[in-house]
């Protein structure tokens, strides 16, 4: 990495990928080049979820269930390790592979455990082709407290020196996912703040976004505040699309501002920008 003044770049340096399926190759391909870029470790997770419903079987029918179930999750486990190992041949980067076939209510636990160490998460970006992939994310954020960039299918890592739009609302949320993405706005060329029909504070209404704005200038990102009209109930739609009118090629949002409850009842911009972005949108809280 490039560095200012004998101060070096601002970087991850333990990256950390989930996969579920041979399909994630975009969010691996991702981290990969990411990590290669900040020269960081990836640890890679290959897991598999068994999921058993339970009751209403007779007697011993449950445990022959859960035991049946394992055993295909084991087997999935194992041909998506085998698969990764096969994909990460010739790469250079620094790597580990940890294969697991988690029962669903132990998921949580494991992420927890495993990627609290991460400084970044990479996902595949959730309600695609995975059932599995939006409880990771929410394991990730909430269990892990990580940041997460979700890849959609077809996309690769942001590349620097590219534009990135971020959704600023003036909440802890959003704050905190800045903080979790300084190292793609630091090597950005521009970063646009967003701010969805500001607040009518007297103290934000002649300059929306500039405290956050020259946060990020001190951090060495170059930025703008770009302020929007609310033309649209749906915040996530506005905010998707600014992001292709200005070719931006990442999104950063802090995620769950409401409680999850409420979110998974109305569903929210969160939820909203889990199921449409269609270009990688990192998220922490």
């Amino acid at each position: 990495m490039k560095s200012i003044k004998g101060m070096p770049t601002m970087a991850y340096k333990i990256i950390s990928v989930i996969l579920t399926q041979k399909e994630d190759v975009d969010g691996l391909n991702a981290a990969i080049a990411l990590a290669t870029r900040m020269d960081a470790h990836l640890d890679i997770y290959a897991i598999t979820i068994s999921h058993s419903e339970t009751g209403g079987y007779y007697m011993g029918a449950e445990a022959m269930l859960i035991a049946d179930q394992t055993r295909e999750a084991i087997k999935q486990r194992d041909a998506l390790e085998k698969w990764v190992n096969a994909e990460m041949q010739g790469e250079t980067v620094r790597w580990s592979l940890q294969g697991a076939a988690v029962q669903g209510p132990a998921l949580s636990s494991f992420v927890a455990r495993n990627l609290r160490f991460s400084d970044l998460v990479v996902t595949a970006r959730p309600y695609q082709d995975s059932e599995e992939v939006a409880a990771i994310v929410e394991a990730s954020l909430f269990a892990a407290e990580r940041p997460v960039l979700m890849i959609p299918k077809g996309c690769t890592a942001p590349e620097p020196n590219g534009r990135v739009i971020v959704g600023w609302n003036d909440g802890t949320e959003a704050m905190t996912a800045i903080r979790a993405a300084l190292p793609f706005l630091a090597e950005a060329a521009q970063t646009d703040i967003c701010i969805i029909d500001p607040p009518v504070r007297a103290a934000d209404r002649s300059d929306p976004g500039g405290a956050v704005a020259q946060y990020l200038m001190r951090h060495g990102a170059k930025t703008q505040v770009d302020v929007l009209a609310k033309t649209e109930p749906d915040i996530a739609e506005i905010l998707l699309r600014h992001t292709r009118e200005v070719g931006a090629q990442m999104i950063v949002s802090g995620a769950y501002g409401h409680s999850r409850l409420r979110e998974a009842v109305f569903g929210g911009t969160t939820r909203s920008l889990l199921e449409m972005a269609d270009r990688p949108i990192l998220m922490s809280r």
